[in-house]
């Protein structure tokens, strides 16, 4: 994707619960669950589903003076760890001491299992919120109008739903508007049940924290209750996050790779050479620090078809090449891959998930206008240029194959098939986005192949 000092070759952006969710507390109705017409408190909803909660209830206890202010917030949704999930963090000797160090690592730790809005699992699957402060997708459509539900269940669509992990009262989260988590539905293949699930930070493995609702709408005063069978993971630092993404850690496949290409799933997830470029480019703190930042980071084997060209670079050459992977965003907005597919949206003035408070975006946000067309194979295209903060401009097309036959058919890490017949793809300046939504502390991250 490089394109700065415009006489360079551009390198071409160039423990386990049943995973199933029991309704429960009334559904998702607005109705009273208690005989004097009113909903319980928090605490009064906790303890009454102490059975599945009595370790949280029992850590609550000990630390009033953190729930305090979750206590008193309204319109929210809690994502309570169960027993196991509890127990299992409780036993990680590493993460007690970090914890037993660290006051505002405990506190962020909570406020990101607390969402902004009402979200029971009703509008999780259909992609809508009961409030305004929630930031939902419109569903995409097909050529001829209906709906297009993909492989995840959730209209091809994830969710970035904002929480109170907000960097204006923690150092652990630089997005503005709360830290996001990204949640998917999808069908158990063993029940036909609707199952939803969160996705968080990176765990030491490389793989997104999966945690599954498993008992679901507790309505208490401020909101609503989902339990959940794995604790969320706080999303690391830019710099952190890139380096786990190394060569022995990258064995699982990504969901865009093509069986044709020779390149191996371990070079197309890894990213240390974009670490060492950051680095050489003394830009690393920089990136790391900035505010609702969207990198579109070069795999290795990207940076292995210009090595000769970039070994040659000096520092002030590098930084604009890297700055030229990262789009300037505005009103604090972070490219999201909602935000980058919704030329697909049945309204294309709205439906993103903003970086900001706003749960709408503008679609010409950040970008010039787009194009649209069909190709001979009933794909739907569109493209926009995005302003970077090098000062350039990057092409992003978007490919809706809902009407092709084509596709890989591989799953990625999270048993998706996204890269198979009817799915959206993304390319920046002709590269493949072969990973998207990396969180990271800051923002987020796409992962490209070329």
């Amino acid at each position: 994707m490089v394109k700065p000092q415009r006489a360079l070759q551009a390198i071409a952006l160039a423990a386990t619960l049943p995973n199933t969710i029991k309704a429960q507390s009334g559904s998702d109705s607005s109705s009273s669950t208690s005989s004097s017409n009113r909903r319980p408190s928090l605490s009064e909803t906790l303890k009454a589903h102490n059975d599945t909660l009595s370790t949280l209830n029992s850590y609550i206890q000990t630390r009033q003076d953190l729930f305090a202010a979750i206590n008193s917030t309204s319109d929210i949704t809690i994502l309570a760890p169960s027993n196991d999930a509890l127990n299992g963090l409780f036993s990680n000797s590493a993460v007690m001491a970090d914890f037993n160090s660290d006051p505002d690592l405990v506190e962020a730790f909570w406020n990101y299992h607390v969402l902004k809005g009402v979200w029971w699992t009703s509008n999780l699957t259909s992609g809508t919120s009961t409030t305004s402060t929630s930031a939902a997708k419109k569903k995409r459509k097909k050529r001829d109008g209906t709906d297009i539900i993909d492989e995840d269940g959730l209209d091809g669509q994830s969710l970035f739903i904002p929480t109170l992990l907000d960097p204006d009262i923690t150092s652990y989260a630089n997005v503005s508007g709360g830290q996001r988590v990204i949640a998917r539905s999808s069908t158990s293949s063993s029940n036909g049940e609707t199952v939803v699930s969160f996705y968080s930070g990176t765990t030491s493995n490389n793989q997104q924290q999966k945690s599954t609702i498993t008992h679901a709408n507790f309505n208490f005063s401020g909101g609503t209750i989902h339990i959940i069978d794995h604790v969320l993971t706080l999303p690391s630092r830019l710099n952190d996050t890139l380096a786990s993404f190394g060569p022995s850690s990258s064995s699982s496949s990504s969901s865009s790779t093509n069986q044709n290409d020779d390149t191996s799933d371990q070079d197309l997830l890894s990213l240390t050479a974009s670490v060492g470029a950051l680095s050489r480019a003394n830009l690393t703190n920089l990136f790391n620090t900035q505010r609702d930042i969207t990198m579109f980071v070069p795999s290795n084997s990207a940076w292995n078809s210009v090595g000769s060209v970039v070994s040659d670079m000096d520092e002030d050459e590098l930084a604009k090449i890297m700055g030229y992977h990262v789009l300037s965003g505005t009103g604090g907005r972070v490219f999201y891959s909602d935000l980058l597919e919704q030329a697909f949206s049945s309204d294309d003035s709205s439906g993103g998930s903003s970086g900001g408070d706003s749960g709408s975006s503008d679609v010409e946000s950040g970008g010039t206008s787009g194009t649209e067309y069909d190709d001979e194979d009933d794909q739907r295209e569109f493209e926009k240029d995005y302003d970077t903060v090098e000062g350039g401009k990057v092409k992003v097309r978007v490919v809706d194959g809902s009407g092709s036959s084509s596709g890989n058919g591989k799953e990625d890490d999270d048993g998706d098939d996204d890269g198979g017949s009817g799915e959206t793809q993304v390319f920046v300046n002709g590269a493949r986005v072969v990973k998207s939504d990396v969180l990271v502390e800051n923002g987020v991250v796409h992962i490209v192949d070329g």
